[in-house]
């Protein structure tokens, strides 16, 4: 069973809790705060592969949960990290958040992305010793981490799709040039997933070839499922366009030419950049004709619209599929090399500056929003939330040592000059508070 789109839930470890634990020196009633820190909780981490071909094994299990960090230990002794969760996904995997945004393209083996990083640890109260405080009774609890859902798209890594109405000879013509078997008979929407062959050449040489459920006519909307199948073939370097000949039995050739606009209007409306990828016109089923006057004028025509290679084959008899083979192989070597120069250039771009995603991070820890409820203003900002959220408010030692912390930081001071009055509630994560002077 073919899966190519999934929706699943990833969470990363949550940090672990800092200890409060102290050190009694023998013979004395001295003590020494000794609680050590919580470990890291461990990340979620999408990896490529290609052993596996589908996204079906997550239509059983959707919730990824990486391991928590572990609490810290006597004698400043720190928690053991949580391991990271690897998730393997199919090469040629995207991944999109709940806005369906790119995240990531997996196009490589191996290729990783790091879709969630685990809570930091709480530190255990051995850190927060100081001349004013010199036995602390605190320590932090781990950070939270948060959930999310994601979206998986799998997308054929494919040299040549062959695109055409359903019923045109695709899947025949697959299990012609390749060792691939999918299911054929004559009637429409035969082939419900996408098929993939190995195309041998010359012995030594290779490329691959998709089969996509047929196209109709408003496939681009969703029509007969195409904008879910037409996904398939973005990846792809070259187009074959498959026209069924046994359109000209009973009809002119106009009727052949205006199927091939059909399916061009159709991969035009979906992507742009897909109509401008490079293809060759192929007309199936030659062996229904004695007298191939229709079929010779429909291909002229044809060539004179589109200035592009118009093969004619049958593929039940094999005749002309040595042609066509060769054809798509030396078109797909021209777009490998066109491919690899663009690939090359787009690298020495890159070497040619530095992209740092620290200070993109830190202006979204500073990062302030008020939002007003009735009389309570909840302050939204993530370096202040976070410091909330792992202070263990029912702790009157930790809550006064925020207290500092937050004057230290003058939040006050800015909360003022962002509005909000003297006496007003404010509200950070899970703490509340009245703004004084």
């Amino acid at each position: 069973m073919f899966l190519d789109e999934a929706q699943i839930n990833i969470k990363a470890g949550d940090g672990g809790n800092g200890i409060v634990s102290f050190f009694l020196l023998k013979g004395s009633y001295k003590k020494i705060a000794c609680g050590g820190n919580g470990g890291r909780g461990g990340n979620v981490i999408i990896r490529s592969t290609p052993n596996l071909s589908t996204l079906l094994g997550f239509k059983k299990k959707v919730h990824f949960k990486a391991e928590s960090g572990q609490a810290g230990m006597p004698n400043n002794r720190t928690g053991r990290t949580g391991e990271d969760l690897l998730i393997y996904v199919p090469t040629g995997t995207i991944i999109k958040d709940g806005e369906k945004q790119i995240l990531a393209d997996l196009v490589k083996d191996g290729q990783e992305y790091h879709a969630a990083a685990g809570g930091a640890g709480g530190r255990g109260n051995a850190n927060f010793v100081s001349q004013e405080r010199r036995f602390p009774g605190f320590a932090e609890k781990g950070e939270k981490a948060q959930d999310a859902w994601i979206v998986l798209e799998l997308r054929l890594l494919a040299d040549v799709a062959l695109v055409g109405f359903p019923n045109s000879g695709k899947s025949t013509i697959i299990s012609r040039i390749s060792a691939a078997k999918p299911k054929i008979a004559d009637y429409p929407f035969t082939t419900l997933t996408p098929n993939l062959g190995v195309v041998s050449y010359n012995d030594d040489s290779t490329f691959v070839v998709a089969d996509i459920p047929g196209i109709i006519e408003g496939a681009h909307k969703g029509v007969g499922l195409g904008d879910r199948f037409l996904r398939h073939i973005l990846r792809s370097k070259i187009l074959a366009v498959i026209l069924d000949g046994a359109l000209l039995l009973e009809n002119e050739p106009e009727e052949l030419v205006k199927s091939f606009q059909v399916i061009r209007n159709e991969v035009k409306l979906y992507e742009p950049s897909l109509y401008k990828k490079d293809y060759i016109i192929v007309i199936n089923k030659t062996d229904l004709f004695q007298n191939t006057d229709k079929l010779e004028a429909a291909a002229k025509e044809l060539k004179k619209k589109s200035r592009k290679p118009v093969l004619m084959i049958s593929a039940v008899s094999s005749v002309g599929i040595d042609k066509l083979v060769k054809v798509l192989y030396e078109r797909v070597v021209k777009a490998r090399l066109l491919s690899e120069q663009a690939e090359k250039a787009k690298e020495l771009g890159e070497k040619s500056y530095k992209v740092y995603s620290v200070g993109k991070i830190e202006e979204e820890k500073e990062k302030f929003e008020i939002i007003k409820d009735g009389e309570e203003y909840i302050v939204k900002n993530k370096r202040l939330e976070r410091l909330v959220s792992m202070t263990n408010l029912e702790n009157k030692e930790a809550l006064e040592y925020l207290k500092n912390k937050l004057k230290k930081m003058k939040t006050g001071d800015r909360l003022k000059k962002m509005g909000i009055e003297v006496g007003s509630t404010v509200i950070i994560g899970n703490l509340v508070f009245e703004l004084i002077e």
